[in-house]
């Protein structure tokens, strides 16, 4: 199902982010993932995740990087009603003796 109509839900997850965050254009976005899950109530939602590269910011805790990014999730049903538009961040850790 998400191959055919990705292009339809992308647009649609784009469409609810402007409309939450009028700011943020989607120049500034940079797509990351569609799953698809089954709520407890076993219904079907569609997760589309975007990261805003820009807002990246890196930390230093011994030889550990930690690069820490806004993202903007949007639920939606396989229908296209748009649920929860939400901003959380994604934390990315690098072991420096590791490379």
């Amino acid at each position: 199902m998400i191959g055919a109509g990705e292009a339809a839900i992308k647009t649609a997850a784009l469409a609810s982010i402007a409309a939450k965050y009028p700011g943020i254009g989607s120049t500034d976005l940079k797509f990351s993932q569609i799953n698809i899950r089954m709520t407890p109530d076993g219904k079907e939602t569609i997760f589309v995740t975007y990261i805003l590269p820009g807002s990246a910011t890196t930390s230093m805790a011994g030889k550990k990087a930690t690069t820490t990014t806004k993202a903007i999730s949007v639920t939606m049903s396989p229908s296209g009603k748009i649920g929860t538009v939400s901003e959380s961040t994604i934390s990315e850790i690098d072991n420096a003796e590791q490379q």
